[in-house]
Formats: structure tokens, sequence, C-alpha cells
């Protein structure tokens, strides 16, 4: 066991990504169970880029908080999304007994679905019960991944966030009768995990730009976490890397973020889970229709502009009163430029942005 608690399989010692991703972003499972604070949350997100194809897949757990439930219950969900010719995907929630979620690996199985790393590989396997869609992929990581930690809450401890920006995949997608090999598309994947409630004071906007080019080193990633009102930032970055490794890190002050104050109109938006739509039934959604940010610091400094394309949105139920949470997934094309080391780089990629709005 390392001295944060991840078993790193002899046959990893060699590959230092998979080493660094071992000892950083294993499951940590929350302690309400054992006597230990409710309200943890903690999810493993992986986002693909293939030509014509967006798809999210999203493993969490969450603490179950409802009045009446027996304590250190917990709810293990499944979210799934996709686009090709339209929105599709669906948010399936099971039950405690038909969930194993071992802590301090990455090794998940929620009924017959399953997210697990094995010989520095991420490997999925999701079919979704009520909607026409199964998939298994093979990601493999090839950049260091960043651990961020305390970032500050409003309400409750700090949130912990890992990233590990560009992977590529290997594997098949079939939605309905139509089936795709998704081998050499770019990926994303980040880990989050904390303390707290939807429907507490916090708001936040990420997004990542892979490069649709193998050739092409860079990509980024980029957050700012806010109140409800976004009038504070709670804390707010940029991270960018030049093939495996991270060249540059920029946080707070170092950061500026501006919005268009022009929404996007969609003439509908996808919701999931369908029967929560009904909740939040309105098409107008909360998403301007282009995001800048720009960072610097001494001479180094980068650029990006993101023009969105479509959203989708995932509900999620407020756990502070009535209402939902709202996750706004949006596709987006953005263009980078800037430098960093001496170095100067320009290139176009494509993006999910994600505009939260708990």
């Amino acid at each position: 066991m390392s001295e944060h608690g991840a078993a790193v399989a002899p046959a990893l010692a060699g590959d230092p990504i998979a080493r660094a991703i071992s000892l950083t972003d294993y499951v940590r499972r929350s302690p309400f169970a054992v006597g230990g604070p409710a309200a943890h949350k903690e999810w493993q997100h992986f986002a693909i880029l293939a030509p014509g194809i967006d798809l999210l897949v999203n493993f969490s757990s969450c603490d179950d908080v409802r009045p009446g439930v027996t304590a250190g219950g917990e709810l293990p969900r499944v979210v799934l999304l996709v686009r090709e010719r339209a929105w599709d995907g669906d948010v399936e929630t099971f039950a405690s007994e038909e969930a194993r979620i071992r802590g301090g690996r990455i090794d998940f199985a929620l009924r017959h679905n399953t997210l697990t790393f094995r010989d520095g590989v991420f490997h999925i396997a999701v079919e979704a019960a009520e909607r026409p869609i199964a998939l298994e992929l093979h990601l493999e990581p090839r950049t260091m991944p960043a651990f961020v930690q305390n970032i500050h809450m409003l309400d409750g401890p700090p949130l912990h966030w890992v990233v590990v920006p560009r992977l590529r995949t290997a594997g098949w997608l079939r939605v309905a009768e139509r089936e795709y090999r998704l081998d050499g598309a770019p990926a994303y994947h980040d880990h989050n995990w904390g303390h707290f409630l939807w429907g507490h004071d916090v708001a936040w906007e990420w997004g990542f730009v892979l490069p649709e080019s193998e050739s092409i080193p860079w990509c980024l990633t980029f957050v700012r976490l806010t109140n409800r009102a976004r009038t504070a930032a709670l804390e707010q970055g940029l991270f960018l890397w030049r093939g495996e490794r991270a060249v540059g890190v920029f946080r707070q002050h170092d950061v500026a973020f501006s919005t268009d104050a022009a929404l996007l109109k969609p003439q509908r938006v996808f919701k999931v889970p369908r029967a929560m739509a009904l909740v939040a039934p309105e098409a107008a959604c909360d998403v301007p229709r282009s995001l800048e940010v720009r960072a610097a610091m001494g001479r180094d400094w980068v650029e990006c502009r993101a023009e969105a394309q479509e959203v989708a949105q995932v509900l999620i139920p407020s756990e502070t009163g009535l209402g939902v949470t709202i996750f706004n997934e949006v596709t987006a094309r953005t263009r980078v430029r800037g430098s960093v080391g001496g170095e100067t780089f320009a290139f176009e990629g494509r993006s999910i942005l994600e505009f939260i709005r708990a």
C-alpha cells in the first residue's frame, strides 16, 4: 500500500503515468457508514470525442441524506450521454446491494456496468437499462495527472480534483442498430470528491480542449468555482500540458474568465433523467454563447475562446430544498493560443463545457 492508501501493482512500477494515476485517482469512499460525516460525493468522469460523436460517461456515488433513510446508505449512479444524430442517454441509479465500489483503487461494478483501471488502462463497460445504448471502451492515459487539493467551498469542507486531460480510446459504441468503432478518439478524464449538498451555495464553469490531431502535443483544462450568484470566485485555474507533462499551471488572480452576455437559445433541450424533466421542462438554459479564459504569469500566457454549440442537461434533485441542480453539458469549438517557456503555439480543438447551477 502507498502512503495514500492506494495499492500499486508491481507491473506498473515502470510506467510513471499509470503509477501517478494509481497514487492519486483511486476511490476514497464515504466515511458515513462508519460514523463519519455525511454528504460525501465522488465521481469518475470521462468524455470521448470521436468523429461526429460526443460521449460522456460518469460513475458516481453520493451519501443518501434523504429524511428517513438508514444512515450510511449511498446512491450509486451511471450517467450516460451521447450525441450522434441527436442527444440520447439516461441516468440510472442503483440500490446499494446492486453496487460494489472498492476504495483504494478504481473499481466500480454497478450491476452489469463496470469501471476499472488495470495494466495502466481504464476499462469501461456500460449498457443502459432503458435506452438502446451500450459501449465497451479502453482508455489509455497519455498525460500525467494533475492533483488539485483543498478547493475552498462556502458550505462545508474543501473539494478535491484529479485531472487526466488526454487519453486515447479503443473500443465500440452502439446506439440502436448503429455501431461505431471509437479507436484512436481523444478522451478526457477527471475525478472529484468532497462533502457538500446539491443546493448549497455553489456553481461552476469547467471545460477542456483536445486537438483532433494526435500530432498536436498541447491540451488544457480550466475551471472556475463560484458562489451561486457568480459574484465571487472561490477557485479558478487553467492547466496546460505539452505531451505527457503539465507545463503551465495558472491559479486564482493569474486567470480571468469572461462570458458572452447573449445566451445559447436551443429550440429544445435534451434532459435526463426524463422523469425529472417534468420538474424543469423549460427550453431556456443559462449557458453563454461563448466563454473566454485568459491566463498570464510572468512571460507565460494562454488565451482560449470556446464557442458553444449544443447543450444537454443532467438534472439531480436538490438536497437542500425543492427543485433540481442542473448540469449543462455543452459541446463547443475552441481556439487556443499562447506562449509558455518561450514556445508559442496556436491550435483549434473540441471541447465539452459544463455549467452547473446548484
